[in-house]
């Protein structure tokens, strides 16, 4: 599991850190060396560790009636909603799903809904979340098919988020319902880079489904089979939901085109221009080794969404309704289940071809190996049985006893055991693949070490097959989406690979900007006659190792940073009269420095904030960036905050992304500057601000002292007593309190402590003047 292969990478060598501003569903392990996508714990709605309460009231006392008569036109009924109990007024629900609803007997009330938050309001969500599907278990008597199904493919793709939740209408007790995510722009949005593609949904025509007027599954329609040029010929065989296209149905028959029509022999270098081929595979492994009958593989027609991925220009297929999967009378499905059909041309195309078919083969040794592990899966679905027992026990609405539900949950056991040894003894999956371990990579010798973009990788592994080795490759590219690029390894001494014939193999990756983030994994093929292949990482192409490009440092740069202030109170106002952390540079040199292009940053995205065009600092001269996050301000306006709290590195890059300066600094102190002594160009020391002028008009405070030489005040907000407290060197100090007008409310000196009556004050901002600055107060 990938949580266990992160806890191993703790022992690495440092790495340095890269900014983790990915999709949500992407993490890096603790030493920065991988990137993985999925797996993830689920947090926020959808916590495994929760069972949620939602209320549904309608007003209407034949609600139940209006639900059915809505269910063929998707109308939804307006409700009120309770979710733990916050309100959320004017939802949207309707009954939702197929078979679910209309295989149920009349009288059956566990159905299932589809609940939209933004029905009146629309921008109305429930932690971050606008609809809400509860479905109702039908044939699922263990109540978890769709739960564990989900939980243990989001280790490799792209699926849906859930959860239990207690469900009431009008006060009524509903019982137990699996909540799951829907997949919807931000589903997008948490597994790729944004949500500007298009969306798709495979559907059968009206009616449609085994000898229905839709034709039965598998019919060669709606399963990425190429009907012809003309783009009218697939709508009425998939629902096209968002898109930021005029011609999106273009890009789906060219998938389709490439799909069916290319030569096997070039499939695979031109299908990867349309097609994400390694997440496709993924996917197919996924549906087939837990023998789900609602997506593709089965049907070939239905259940099952399309993503064109805006940045790659590439078709992803994703996991829809698992809510059947899992059923012993499959167990022995085989791992090329519809491969010999060519209505099914992701099976019949792609495994046709040997070197995906081997890759296929070995995602679906890794799935078999870490999600039908007897000691770990069986757990899971213990852990799942003793969180919902009571709850099933008692829920009045299920559509099965709860008898039922331990049998179910013993057969879900039972078809983990059967499944894996089904697969496994498989004789193409039984092979033994080729060992790939010590995968690293050297710059001038030193591991791990981030190249800059000067530097060429080189990288190694050591693989070791009992048939011998054939080809060992390394795969890479810049980014954090796109197709790898390709290269061959050696073991021959000249490749960064150590000596000759030892079975450790390398290869060079090529030299990348500065701030590129660089994703690789390495490919070995057997010696054997069916060219068996591994990975490393084994959940390649999404779970992979990555570096990023560090800057190279300018030699005598003109302009360096010069002070901050991280935790801006009372030392100097924008130009929207705001007291924001601000960054000063200093111009070293005896002539004007052209910024424009220049960029400073305060993480490993080294070109976050750039300079607006025409940009200059004076010889010998100051300039004052605030660090607000609102560039609507002025043109000095950073799009980052300084982390007060915590510390963090900040940087400077010139315009061909090298490294003017950089600073890293800890935890500071509100209303005390870090800035270097000698100015310009000493060592930096915590001091009283000397906003835009030199740091050395002013003498550096001793940290040990600091307190000494403070005031604080409290409440703030206050409403009734106002505590002022000074704590200075000197035996007391003048105050004075203003009001937002500038009109002085309060004066006086302090001599340790005083209590001031505020209650008749106006409710507002003050502000407290004292001989070393001044603080912000609040009257409530």
């Amino acid at each position: 599991m990938k949580s266990l292969l992160i806890t191993i990478l703790l022992a690495g060598l440092f790495f340095p850190a890269i900014s983790q501003n990915f999709p949500s569903e992407m993490s890096l392990s603790a030493d920065g060396k991988m990137l993985f996508t999925g797996g993830k714990n689920s947090d926020g709605l959808y916590d495994e560790s929760l069972i949620r309460t939602i209320e549904l009231n309608f007003s209407q006392p034949n609600y139940w009636t209006l639900l059915r008569q809505n269910y063929q036109s998707k109308t939804n009924l307006l409700a009120n909603m309770l979710v733990d109990g916050i309100a959320y007024d004017s939802v949207g629900v309707r009954f939702k799903g197929m078979t679910s609803y209309r295989m149920l007997p009349a009288s059956a009330e566990k159905r299932s809904f589809s609940i939209s938050l933004d029905f009146v309001r629309p921008d109305q969500e429930v932690m971050g979340y606008e609809t809400l599907n509860l479905n109702n278990c039908f044939q699922d008597p263990s109540f978890m098919r769709e739960m564990l199904y989900l939980h243990l493919i989001r280790n490799h793709i792209p699926a849906a988020k859930a959860s239990y939740v207690h469900l009431k209408i009008n006060g009524q007790d509903w019982g137990l319902y699996p909540s799951i995510q829907q997949l919807n722009g931000d589903f997008l949005k948490e597994w790729f880079l944004s949500n500007d593609g298009t969306r798709w949904r495979a559907d059968a025509p009206a009616g449609g489904g085994p000898g229905g007027p839709g034709g039965g599954w598998g019919d060669g329609t709606a399963a990425l089979n190429y009907l012809g040029a003309d783009t009218n010929l697939y709508k009425q065989y998939y629902t096209l939901y968002t898109t930021s296209k005029s011609n999106p149905w273009d890009d789906l028959v060219e998938t389709c085109d490439a799909l069916e029509n290319t030569p096997l022999a070039q499939l695979d270098s031109v299908l990867r221009n349309y097609l994400d081929i390694d997440r496709t595979l993924w996917f197919l492994a996924s549906e087939i080794l837990f023998t789900d009958d609602d997506g593709y593989v089965y049907k070939g027609k239905m259940d099952y969404f399309l993503y064109w991925e805006a940045e790659t220009n590439r078709m992803v297929p994703l996991e829809y309704d698992g809510n059947s999967c899992m059923a012993l009378n499959r167990v022995n499905w085989s791992p090329f289940y519809h491969a010999d059909d060519a209505n099914y041309p992701l099976l019949n195309r792609l495994l046709a071809v040997p070197a995906i078919r081997q890759r296929y083969l070995a995602h679906m040794r890794t799935l078999a190996d870490e999600l039908l592990d007897e000691t770990t899966t069986h757990q899971i679905i213990d852990n799942y049985a003793a969180f919902i027992d009571s709850m099933v026990q008692s829920d009045p609405k299920k559509l099965e006893s709860y008898n039922a539900f331990l049998s179910e949950v013993q057969e879900l056991k039972t078809f983990v055991t059967n499944r894996r040894n089904s697969i496994l003894n498989n004789p193409e999956i039984n092979q033994v693949p080729p060992q790939i371990s010590n995968v690293t990579y050297a710059v001038d010798g030193q591991t791990w070490q981030a190249p800059n973009a000067s530097e060429d990788p080189w990288v190694s592994a050591e693989v070791n097959s009992a048939s011998g080795v054939a080809n060992v490759w390394l795969h890479y590219i810049d980014g954090l989406v796109g197709n790898f690029e390709k290269v061959l390894m050696h073991d021959d001494g000249q490749n960064g690979d150590s000596i000759a014939g030892d079975g450790i193999f390398g290869a060079e990756i090529p030299a990348y900007p500065t701030g590129s983030r660089v994703r690789f994994y390495v490919e070995a093929e057997a010696a054997d006659a069916a060219g068996t292949r591994a990975y490393m990482p084994v959940g390649a192409e999404h779970d992979v190792f990555i570096y990023q490009v560090m800057p190279e440092f300018v030699t005598n740069p003109p302009v360096v940073i010069n002070e901050l202030l991280a935790s801006n109170e009372t030392t100097a106002m924008d130009e929207a009269g705001e007291f924001d952390d601000w960054i000063e540079l200093y111009n070293l040199s005896n002539e004007t420095v052209d910024l424009s292009g220049w960029y400073l940053t305060d993480n490993e995205d080294f070109y976050k904030w750039e300079f607006p065009a025409g940009s200059s600092i004076a010889a010998n001269g100051y300039l004052i960036v605030w660090a607000d996050e609102d560039g609507s301000q002025g043109n000095f306006h950073a799009n980052f905050k300084l982390s007060a709290s915590e510390g963090e590195t900040l940087r400077l890059l010139n315009p061909e992304g090298l490294l003017v300066d950089e600073i890293s600094f800890g935890p500071q102190t509100t209303d005390v500057a870090f800035a270097r002594i000698p100015n310009g160009t000493g060592p930096f020391v915590v001091k009283t601000p000397t906003f835009g002028q030199n740091n050395e008009n002013t003498t550096a405070i001793d940290p040990s002292e600091e307190s000494e030489d403070r005031v604080s005040f409290f409440p703030n907000p206050a409403d009734h007593m106002l505590t002022i407290m000074y704590g200075g060197k000197q035996r007391k100090a003048s105050f004075e309190i203003i009001n937002s007008i500038g009109q002085t409310i309060w004066s006086g000196e302090i001599e340790g402590e005083i209590e001031l009556n505020v209650s008749t004050w106006t409710a507002g901002l003050y502000f407290v003047r004292y001989k070393e600055g001044v603080r912000k107060l609040l009257i409530k």
